[in-house]
Parts: structure tokens; sequence; C-alpha cells
């Protein structure tokens, strides 16, 4: 079982108005805005783009996506997460991200955003060459980690790990993933973002208070609703654009 598997299962119960109103609001001010803006600009969407999510989670980017293309699909290795995502409309399966059950080139656009962060560098660079080797030549790979300049998500996780309070397994912080691409993947870009989106981690502080934890959600989306261009400064994230030779 993976350290984000009660995590899912947490929010397979959750269907009340509060959660679902939550979930909403997410859509306009949230990672899952940050993610998919960076794919619509960084990579060609049609209706025949073949695309693949590595590391799902509960589906809400691959479920915008499957709205422009009908060929989204996802992988997790961790079930509760495959079901939410099949509650998208999305078809997804459990799969371990180094070993992905695709043929070569079966995809034009693979991303994945948060699942890098949780291997050390041998592991994370079989991750890399997995997801390259299911891209077509010519298709594009974005791939979103936390970034190594984000203060507030390092001084969140030490106090809480010192409190035995962390849960999100290791979510090491990247200042580049360079050095970890194959050589059949060709750097684009990569560049940090998510000014607004760092300051969702102190939510973190308030696990065992679920009303508090609610009351900050729903401050933070209304605020990064109203200030999303902030977003595009540094903050957050690191996204690597890669390109299939």
């Amino acid at each position: 079982m993976t350290s984000w598997e009660p995590i899912w299962k947490r929010n397979q119960l959750h269907t009340g108005l509060i959660h679902r109103t939550g979930r909403k609001l997410a859509e306009y001010g949230d990672l899952q805005r940050i993610v998919t803006g960076i794919l619509k600009k960084e990579c060609r969407i049609g209706e025949n783009t073949r695309i693949l999510e590595v590391g799902c989670g509960s589906g809400p980017v691959a479920g915008r996506l499957s709205r422009l293309s009908p060929m989204v699909y996802g992988v997790d290795i961790s079930p509760a997460a495959v079901e939410l995502t099949k509650e998208t409309g999305v078809e997804a399966a459990i799969a371990d991200a180094r070993e992905l059950p695709f043929k070569d080139g079966s995809f034009d656009l693979v991303y994945s955003s948060g699942v890098v962060d949780l291997f050390n560098d041998t592991q994370a660079s079989i991750l890399l060459k997995e997801i390259v080797r299911v891209t077509g030549t010519g298709g594009r790979i974005v791939v979103i980690t936390a970034w190594s300049g984000c203060r507030i998500h390092e001084t969140v996780k030490k106090y809480l790990i010192r409190r035995q309070r962390w849960r999100y397994g290791p979510k090491r912080t990247f200042k580049t993933l360079e050095h970890l691409l194959p050589a059949e993947g060709t750097l684009i870009s990569e560049r940090a973002m998510g000014a607004l989106f760092q300051f969702r981690f102190l939510s973190y502080l308030f696990e065992e208070k679920k009303l508090a934890r609610r009351l900050y959600h729903l401050v933070y989306l209304l605020l990064s609703i109203l200030l999303w261009p902030l977003n595009r400064l540094p903050g957050a994230v690191l996204v690597t654009t890669v390109e299939k030779k």
C-alpha cells in the first residue's frame, strides 16, 4: 500500500456538499488548474491525441483533458485512486510507474505530477525512462515536481515529520530534473511556478482539525481564483517539459 492510499480512500468516503463544492472550486484555483494550463500551453492537444497520466490520483486533470480528447488514460499504484479516476469517465488501471503496461510509443503526451518526488534518483531515473519509452517520437512529456525553492513546503514538512504527522511520503524537491532524463528525451524547458499554490501546504498543519482545514481551503481557493495570475511566478512547483527524440 502506498503512503497516499489512505488519503484516496478517505476521498472516496467524502461525498457531501462541502466536499463537492471544494472540488469544484479547485478546478479554478488549485494544482489541477496549473497542470491543465501547462499542458494546453506546452502541448498540442487535439481529438486524436493519445494522453497518459502517470500517477492519476483522483483524476481531476485527466477528467478535464478528456473533454479535449477521448483517448485519455490514467495509471496509479493506488486502487482507490484508480476507482476515483474512473468516476471522472477516464479509463484507468493499477500500475507501477516504473513498469508501465504499454508498448513503446503508445502515447503522444505523457504527464505526471507529484510522482517523481516519491523516489530516490535511481528509481526516479527508471520512472522517467519508462515515461519516455511509452511516448512516441516527437511526443511531449511534462513532469511536475516540488520545487527546491519552496521554503513553505520544506518548513511545514520538517515540522510535521518532527511530530510524526507527515503522511505524504518522501516528497523530495528538485532544482532540475535534467540529470535524471534518459538520452532519448530532449529537455525543452524547465521553470518554477505556483507562487500562490505554495500556501496550500499550510493546510497540512490542520490535518487533525477538520473544520479549520476546510475553512482554510475555502479561503485559499477563493484568494487563488481572484489572484490566479500570480501562479505564473516561482513558488511551489518545477515544470519540466521534454520531447521524445
